[in-house]
Order: structure tokens, then C-alpha cells, then sequence
């Protein structure tokens, strides 16, 4: 009978705690804070190298012989120096041959313009025919023609001059020579390579997630053992390569240069807040967070997150996060109030 009675109380009590409302509502006590406080803004990085946007053969434009070499490799030149000379003996004849003949054109004008003066005077007094008149006409016009060819032959004639010495198109560092004193020159050969040292640009490959947010990024710096450079955004390829699936982004230096040919990586923060791994839970195989609202916990489920790492998410900075005891919530479960709520 004693049995019977225990097994009866035990029931009843089952069935109490079955019904709803009979037992407290079950909250679990966390710790939360404010997005805006915790939040990481992490650092990206992508390979990057120097790229001089011009890199010139210099070549001769004379048919010519190298008197002088002024350069070797590896030597800073800056623009307009000389590189090479070349021997201009029989350019500076042609030169003083052409300025003779423009004096000697230039005094047959004037004798032919005295001439149609007179011509002109002597028809007004009818002591001369129109045909006459038309002839002085006629000459002072071919003589004046002859004379603009003959400056433009001066021209070029002083443009060749002017060709003997091989100058530097811009400031530059001397790669290689290819051509020796005493070397016969041809035009278009190659006489020395040089590579611009101010109009450089910074490549970087970067994933072509991150490329549609460089613009926004901040801090922009290209990083060489250990020296870092100032840098700006120029452009970002439309492109995608086919195999690093990478962008292809190009930046100016904004202040001290790094060298053409200098390997290394670009680095910038990322603007969007990010929440640290340590947050992330994972929920009927989604990875997520959980907010705080009307003491209840939300899963909130991060698209782009990926185990181990920090997360960019897309909530208001002031979004309570539930900080420490998340692995053991559920979505819409009560919580006891903690910190930063």
C-alpha cells in the first residue's frame, strides 16, 4: 500500500512540471557588448610589386659615328643629360650650307621685290606692259616659296645637329649599353636602355572579393622588407584572372618612392566592422552570432563567415552581441542581463 501511494505522488509530480506555466522559464546567464566595442577592423594584405611605366631603348636617329659614351650601368641620370655623342661634323656643315643658301634666297627677294617697285611705277607712267608686270610678280612668288623650303630645310638641318647629342628623355636609371666608341651608328639602332625612375606604379593582385572595397579602404601603404610607402588607389581592373581568380590594382606613391622592380605587398584595413572568431557559433550548419533583444538571445546568420576567422558583418554598431556563453543558447532563449546590455 506504501508503494502504491510513492508511485502516485511520483506521477503526480511528473505531470505538474508538464504543465506549462508550472516551472520558471529557464534563462541562462551571459556576458554581451556593444558591436561598436568589440568590433575588428583587420588588416588585408596581397603581393604587389614596382612597375616603372617607361622603360626605353634610346635610340639613334643619324647615320653616325659614337664619339663618346657619357653613362654606364647603373648610373642616375636626370632628364635632358647627355647619353651619347655622336660625330656631327658633316650635320654642322649642312647646317651652315643651308643657313648660306636662305641668306642668298633671302637677297634675291629683296632684289626681286625692288624690281616689281619699279615694274609697278613704270606701268602706272604706261612705259611697260602688264606682261612685264605679271613676270616680276611671278618671280618675286616662286622665290618666296623657295625660301619657306629652305627654312624648312634649316630646320632639319638644325634638328640634326641637335641630334648628335642622345639625351635622356626623363629622369632615369641606365640598364644597358649597346653600343661602344668608335661604333658605327644606324637609324633606330638601339644605343642604351633606361628605365623611368619617377613614373612608377604599385601592381598588387588582389582577390577579387576584396577589390570592389579597396576604394573604401584606408591607411593604403606598399610594404619592402621592412620599408613602408605611402600609397594611393589609381584604378582597379575590370578584369578577373582566369586562374588566381585575382584583380589586378594599380596605385601611385604619394610621397617617398620605393625602386622599379621592388617586390613586396600592399596593405590596408578593411572599413567594414568585422566580429572576432571567438563569437561565431555554429547553428543547423550555419555560422552566426547571437544579438541581444528584449533579454532574448537572435541567431543571427553570417553568410560570409568562415570557421576560425573574424567576420565582416553588416549590423548597426550599436547591435548588443552576446559575448561569452553563446555555445550553450538557442535561438529565442531568455538570458539573464549582463554586461553592456
Amino acid at each position: 500500500m506504501l508503494d502504491l501511494s510513492r508511485s502516485i505522488i511520483s506521477i503526480a509530480a511528473i505531470l505538474l512540471l508538464s504543465v506549462p506555466g508550472a516551472q520558471a522559464e529557464s534563462t541562462s546567464p551571459v556576458e554581451t557588448g556593444a558591436l561598436e566595442a568589440i568590433a575588428l577592423y583587420p588588416q588585408r594584405s596581397a603581393p604587389a610589386s614596382v612597375i616603372s611605366l617607361n622603360q626605353a631603348s634610346v635610340s639613334a636617329r643619324l647615320e653616325s659615328t659614337v664619339t663618346a659614351m657619357s653613362v654606364r650601368v647603373g648610373d642616375q641620370v636626370t632628364k635632358g643629360a647627355t647619353l651619347v655623342a655622336l660625330d656631327c661634323d658633316d650635320f654642322e656643315l649642312a647646317l651652315e650650307a643651308s643657313q648660306a643658301q636662305l641668306q642668298a634666297l633671302q637677297s634675291r627677294i629683296t632684289l626681286a621685290t625692288k624690281r616689281l617697285k619699279r615694274t609697278e611705277s613704270l606701268r602706272d607712267k604706261q612705259s611697260i606692259s602688264e606682261e612685264a608686270l605679271d613676270e616680276r610678280v611671278t618671280d618675286l612668288s616662286v622665290l618666296k616659296a623657295d625660301r619657306r623650303a629652305q627654312q624648312a630645310n634649316l630646320k632639319k638641318a638644325k634638328l640634326n645637329v641637335s641630334r648628335c647629342l642622345v639625351k635622356s628623355p626623363y629622369n632615369a636609371l641606365i640598364m644597358e649599353r649597346h653600343v661602344s666608341v668608335g661604333d658605327y651608328t644606324q637609324p633606330g639602332q638601339a644605343l642604351v636602355s633606361l628605365i623611368d625612375l619617377e613614373e612608377l606604379e604599385v601592381s598588387a593582385q588582389v582577390f577579387a572579393s576584396d577589390a570592389g572595397r579597396i576604394d573604401k579602404a584606408e591607411a593604403l601603404r606598399f610594404e619592402q622588407d621592412e620599408q613602408s610607402f605611402p600609397v594611393t588607389l589609381r584604378s582597379v581592373s575590370p578584369a578577373i584572372d582566369p586562374l588566381t581568380r585575382n584583380q589586378e590594382v594599380r596605385l601611385l606613391f604619394t610621397d617617398t618612392r620605393a625602386l622599379p622592380g621592388a617586390a613586396g605587398k600592399l596593405l590596408w584595413h578593411d572599413t567594414r566592422p568585422h566580429v572576432p572568431a571567438s563569437l561565431i557559433v555554429k547553428r543547423d550548419g550555419q555560422l552566426g552570432v547571437y544579438t541581444v533583444n528584449d533579454h532574448k538571445a537572435h541567431f543571427v546568420v553570417l553568410p560570409d563567415a568562415q570557421a576560425g576567422r573574424a567576420s565582416p558583418v553588416s549590423l548597426p554598431l550599436s547591435t548588443v552581441l552576446v559575448v561569452k556563453g553563446q555555445f550553450a543558447l538557442s535561438d529565442g532563449q531568455a538570458i539573464s542581463k549582463g554586461r553592456g546590455e
